[in-house]
């Protein structure tokens, strides 16, 4: 079942040392990156998707289950924002604070996982601290989304695989609590299919085609098979939905009269693109805090010999944890492939499996008397880079374009002028910040208000109709027929949009067209990333 591993003796005092040592390390870790958590509740504002959870968990019960049935993620989250909402409220705060206790009790239970996988204490504590300090955790744990949900659920259910497939507990009572964790993490997230397949996958493999274990396994998929069933059609009815939209989309490029977006030509940029790809990625995983070319190879460095050691247990050695992780990230890449899904968040899910087989290589190494000092200073390198990602993140400057637009309109604003916004569903993000401003201007959607939208289609998600260009002569028609004052308009996308030029066109053989400059950000570098614009158009 895996390479065996010499440990001190439990007795002896300086292995009781060393494991009372590793339980402080964690609990400094636990400590940190909670804390800072806590402390940076309020420091950014929430981005277009959270907005859209807020928005969700405000509705009537009855009109939640509605919306998301139209969404492209399972209802359980929003079920669960939707309770907390109500007992603690909308504000930033509140609903981060949701996200970071998950992330509170992802660690503590996966604290007991490394504990029970690693077969010692030191080295589970090591895992965990990991799991604390890790950058991308750290990130997501701050988004009023489901990952961290997801996370914590999976974590659970790995503890029960690990009881059950590897320490082959025949309990039947764990074998329904194991399909129920199955079932609860497909209600959290469409990602929790794959990895389920990446466990079953893995009991097969550990059951060595033994008929009485299989035959276990094959129970488990059909009793979580019956738990996920209601929610099937839910998927089924979401996929389809997306896929209207997206064949909508493909037919308005055929279509002379449509407005869709133009595709920008960045031959020149190709280069640099890819130069900058390696540290963009290191980025997004939040692994190394480097600045520079130089520094991120140096960084990458201790990572690149512990995933080697990893690559080492699982080929050579045979290790179960490192096979585990193994198994279960190939049928999440295989996913991630298939839905085209190339976004660091579905990866999430992984990293316990991943700080598990990091600190499972430096144990195994450590019990080799020749590397027992170079593998706990990889141990300590990596450690310290996993911290100095997460302060990086901590200390890193975010902007407030949302809270900067609302500002600006809000000081200008006159009674009996109108907002409209040129992409949909930026509608929602400005109501929720207007909203917390106490500001509520009269506003309207190009061609139509989102809730309009959603209130008339069958789809009650994200997206919009194909616009026309008879949408954009009515749309202006129907403006200069309001009287409005001035009408504010909200630009959000960065790259050309034909229907956004089209109106800005229209409008200004109505009105006079400025742009009003926003609140700058203290940082440049967040307001070279401003991604939003306001238009005044005033009645001539």
């Amino acid at each position: 079942m895996g390479a065996s591993i010499s440990y001190s003796p439990t007795g002896s005092s300086s292995g009781f040392r060393a494991d009372r040592l590793a339980d402080l390390l964690c609990l400094i870790a636990f400590l940190v990156s909670n804390g800072c958590k806590l402390a940076l509740l309020d420091s950014r504002e929430l981005w277009l998707d959270e907005t859209y959870s807020a928005f969700i968990a405000n509705l009537p019960f009855h009109e939640l289950l509605r919306y998301t049935t139209g969404d492209v993620h399972p209802p359980l989250f929003y079920m669960l924002l939707w309770a907390w909402v109500r007992v603690v409220g909308d504000a930033q705060i509140q609903l981060r604070l949701f996200g970071v206790l998950l992330s509170v009790g992802s660690t503590v239970a996966m604290f007991f996982l490394a504990k029970r996988i690693l077969v010692g204490a030191r080295y589970g504590a090591f895992a965990a601290a990991l799991f604390a300090l890790s950058p991308m955790l750290f990130v997501y744990s701050l988004e009023v989304r489901m990952y961290m949900l997801s996370i914590l659920v999976f974590i659970c259910l790995l503890i029960v695989h690990w009881i059950v497939t590897v320490e082959q507990s025949g309990s039947k009572w764990l074998m329904v609590f194991y399909s129920f964790l199955a079932a609860l993490l497909f209600y959290v997230h469409y990602i929790g299919i794959f990895l389920i397949c990446g466990l079953l996958t893995h009991g097969m493999i550990t059951s060595r085609f033994q008929r009485r274990r299989i035959g276990r396994v094959c129970v488990f998929s059909l009793m979580t098979l019956l738990l996920v069933s209601p929610g099937i059609p839910v998927l089924l009815h979401q996929r389809a939905g997306k896929n209207q939209l997206e064949i909508a989309k493909a037919l308005s490029r055929r279509n002379p009269r449509a407005l869709s977006f133009v595709a920008v030509q960045q031959a020149a940029t190709t280069p640099i693109g890819l130069k900058t790809l390696p540290k963009s990625v290191a980025a997004m995983a939040g692994f190394y805090p480097a600045p520079s070319s130089l520094p991120l190879l140096i960084c990458a460095l201790p990572l690149v010999i512990a995933f080697a050691g990893v690559a080492f247990l699982l080929v050579a050695e045979g290790d179960e944890v490192c096979r585990l992780f193994a198994v279960v990230l190939f049928a999440v890449g295989a996913g991630i492939v298939a839905g085209h899904l190339y976004a660091t968040r579905y990866m999430l899910p992984v990293v316990p499996l991943l700080v598990l087989a990091l600190a499972r290589a430096v144990q195994y190494w450590a019990s080799k008397p020749r590397w027992r000092v170079p593998s706990l200073i990889l141990g300590a390198l990596v450690l310290a880079l996993y911290a100095a990602g997460l302060f990086r993140q901590a200390f890193a400057h975010h902007g407030h374009p949302w809270q900067n637009l609302v500002s600006a309109v809000q000081q200008n604003y006159r009674p009996g002028d109108e907002i409209i916004f040129d992409v949909l569903y930026t509608q929602v993000p400005f109501d929720y910040f207007a909203c917390q401003a106490h500001f509520h201007p009269r506003e309207d959607g190009f061609p139509l208000s989102v809730y309009k939208w959603w209130s008339q289609q069958d789809f009650k998600g994200w997206g919009g109709p194909v616009i026309l260009r008879s949408d954009v002569d009515r749309f202006v028609s129907n403006q200069s027929a309001s009287r409005a004052k001035t009408v504010w308009l909200v630009l959000y996308e960065t790259d050309y949009y034909d229907p956004r030029l089209a109106l800005l066109a229209k409008l200004r053989q109505v009105g006079h067209v400025d742009e009003i400059t926003l609140p700058s950000e203290s940082d440049p570098a967040a307001a070279q990333d401003q991604p939003l614009r306001l238009i005044r158009v005033s009645a001539q």
